[in-house]
């Protein structure tokens, strides 16, 4: 017993026999390691995905959403892909304007939207006492297309008055852009494959305000500029105290040069009642 103690006692104390040693558990540990990340790649991962086309703007229903199996490897390379059904299901989601989710494709964060987030969706909830008007603008005007849905502006108001002096001055605080149209009435920022330039800018206000609005550009020699501010002014505006006039001054220099018409109308009146009967 004791010479096989011994024995054993040398060949540890042996420096070759220790870095044969520390070379196989360096081996052993590194397999080890291996196995556990292999395991990892091709463990499968069940994650959503569209059973269905979706189109853009549309609602991600629930019987369109299915669960199928990619390896794990993908998902961990992967940082933006949804891998859990219930956080589709449990949220209502749309299809983000600017793309499609192929039937049989995975789902991507930057693929969905809340509706408030979609450019147009704001028409089908047009409050009570308010009307859209439609500013005409250009690429330059918009500061390169830098204008968006859902960004709140200023807007500013630039004349010359009797004396040929210029007016200018903030016209209209914190107005929300509901879409941006190009020339053709189509949306600006609807698919990003195709380039086009703003035309006209689309905001939801009250009807005394869509009246003002309307006045100033018909009186004509009146411009009214589009104006945006910093980042946090552009998603909230002015909170506080939400879309408001600025300037009386700008007001009362655009109802000196407009007539105010009375809202009675006499339908006894023949030729009012002649014009109705004659559509058929």
């Amino acid at each position: 017993m004791g010479n096989l103690m011994l024995k054993l006692k040398r060949f540890l104390g042996n420096r070759n026999t220790i870095t044969i040693i520390c070379v196989i558990a360096g081996v052993a540990v590194l397999l080890f390691g291996y196995n556990i990340r292999v395991n990892q790649a091709v463990q499968p991962i069940s994650v959503p995905y569209a059973l269905k086309r979706i189109e853009p703007k549309s609602k991600v229903e629930s019987e369109n959403v299915g669960t199928i199996k990619v390896s794990g490897a993908f998902v961990e390379q992967t940082t933006d892909l949804i891998t859990s059904k219930s956080y589709i299901l449990n949220n209502e989601w749309y299809v983000n304007y600017d793309t499609v989710i192929p039937e049989g494709g995975l789902f991507y964060k930057s693929q969905l939207v809340t509706k408030d987030e979609l450019p147009d969706t704001a028409f089908d909830e047009i409050p009570d006492g308010a009307t859209i008007f439609s500013l005409s603008v250009d690429s330059h005007s918009t500061y390169g297309n830098s204008i968006m849905p859902g960004n709140f502006i200023d807007l500013y108001l630039k004349a010359v008055d009797e004396q040929g002096k210029i007016i200018f001055g903030k016209f209209i605080e914190s107005i929300k852009v509901l879409s941006v149209r190009d020339s053709g009435g189509n949306d600006v920022f609807a698919d990003s494959d195709v380039s086009r330039t703003s035309g006209e800018l689309l905001f939801a206000v009250k009807d005394d305000l869509f009246m003002l609005l309307s006045e100033a550009v018909f009186v004509g020699g009146i411009d009214i500029i589009p104006v945006p501010r910093n980042e946090a002014y552009r998603s909230e505006g002015d909170t506080e105290n939400g879309t408001q006039v600025s300037k009386q001054e700008l007001v009362d220099f655009i109802l000196e040069k407009v007539s105010e018409l009375s809202d009675d109308i006499d339908l006894s009146n023949d030729i009012v009642n002649n014009n109705y009967n004659s559509v058929e």
